[in-house]
């Protein structure tokens, strides 16, 4: 039998619980450090491809600033640190039945991933805003973050953590696929199997 298919009820709800549990505990962590951090790495990465970048702190949250056509400045906060989302990965690594050291291992992989992934985000949207890029520019004019930030932002989160689970699922924990995919099909397991006693 597939590990997926040995999912219980009970496995499947403790897992659930704990998933909310511990993501909703992240909201407690502080991200000061990370938003400055951020900021700073993003600015970093545009300067070294001979762009015009800076970056500051402020009073409530750093500040990061890109010239090109346009001057642009945004401010990092929270959400721009991809805290929420390394959450979301914690949350699905911890609960686990896997050795704790796979699973820091997997937590490891997912931070240095996410982080990686977030700065090309925010990189790729000031970018945009701040440069008459074709063939963004043949449809917009003077665009502003908001252009692009949240269709990159979708795109990031979507495609970008499905195959952020689909790599920690392929190296250090098969169980985070395993687990997801039994979580997913028992409602129809356990419906197909009653229908099956019934008949």
């Amino acid at each position: 039998m597939h590990r997926a298919e040995c999912i219980t009820f009970r496995r499947a709800a403790v897992y659930v619980a704990a998933f909310i549990i511990i993501a909703l505990a992240f909201n407690l962590v502080p991200t000061g450090w990370l938003e400055e951090l951020t900021a700073q790495t993003t600015s970093a990465a545009l300067s070294l491809l001979g762009l015009r970048s800076t970056w500051a702190t402020g009073a409530a949250s750093p500040s990061l600033t890109l010239i090109g056509d346009r001057t642009v400045t945004v401010t990092i906060i929270r959400e721009c640190t991809a805290m929420n989302v390394f959450s979301v990965m914690a949350a699905l690594i911890i609960p686990l039945s896997a050795g704790w050291a796979r699973k820091a291992e997997g937590a490891a992989l997912s931070a240095m991933l996410l982080y990686v992934m977030n700065v090309s985000r925010i990189a790729l949207t000031v970018y945009l805003a701040a440069f008459d890029t074709p063939p963004f520019s043949w449809f917009v004019t003077n665009p502003t973050i908001e252009t692009y930030h949240y269709p990159i932002s979708f795109a990031y989160g979507v495609i970008g953590v499905a195959v952020l689970i689909l790599i920690v699922s392929r190296w250090p924990l098969p169980e985070l696929a395993d687990t997801l995919t039994g979580v997913i099909i028992l409602p129809w397991r356990e419906t197909t199997r009653r229908m099956r006693s019934h008949t």
